[in-house]
């Protein structure tokens, strides 16, 4: 009976270690998509910021054609301002494309770095189920954790104390009674 129960014990110790496994796996092909998604992301924003810049060029080179065209020199004041804030709402556009980009990337780096923690925690959390599916699954099938003999008791008393000495009523209590091991 004894090795039955160990056997049923080892069975479902290691269906809680496989399952913890699986969400491990899971969790970190989560969080590789989510990395290939950044790079991807960051990748589109620089491509979108090159388009910007040669937007930026392109408007600016037609501003000094149209103005050589009129007869307006490149260096009037009104011509230099405009040709100015062509350039900086140029440069604002390229920056802007870049830092949404960075930021979204940023997100999904985020996010895979979640899942990670995720695929950690889920092992830290099968390792105590597998312990305890065992432990309750060889306890089930009849078998005894008392180290002599089982079955026996011990007794206990625990009890709380009042923080600094205070006497708050129905706060700190002792607690007494049988543990069977």
């Amino acid at each position: 009976m004894a090795q039955l129960a160990i056997v049923a014990a080892v069975v479902a110790g290691a269906g809680q270690a496989y399952k913890a496994y699986q969400t491990k796996k899971l969790k970190d092909q989560e969080a590789k998509g989510y990395r290939e998604a950044a790079t991807r992301r960051m990748a589109a924003a620089t491509r979108e910021a090159g388009e910007e810049e040669r937007n930026r060029k392109r408007i600016h080179s037609r501003a000094i054609a149209v103005s050589a065209a009129s007869g307006a020199g490149v260096d009037d004041p009104s011509i230099v301002a405009l040709l100015g804030d062509l350039n900086a709402e140029g440069e604002y556009r390229v920056m802007s494309r870049l830092w949404a980009g960075q930021n979204d990337a940023e997100g999904l780096q985020f996010r895979a770095e979640a899942a990670e923690r995720e695929g950690k925690t889920a092992i830290k959390i099968g390792v105590v189920n597998t312990i305890t599916a065992a432990m309750s699954t060889y306890s089930a099938f009849g078998g005894s954790f008392g180290g002599g003999g089982g079955g026996g008791a011990s007794g206990y008393s625990v009890t709380t104390s009042q923080p600094g000495g205070m006497e708050i009523p129905g706060y700190g209590y002792t607690s007494t009674g049988a543990m069977n091991a």
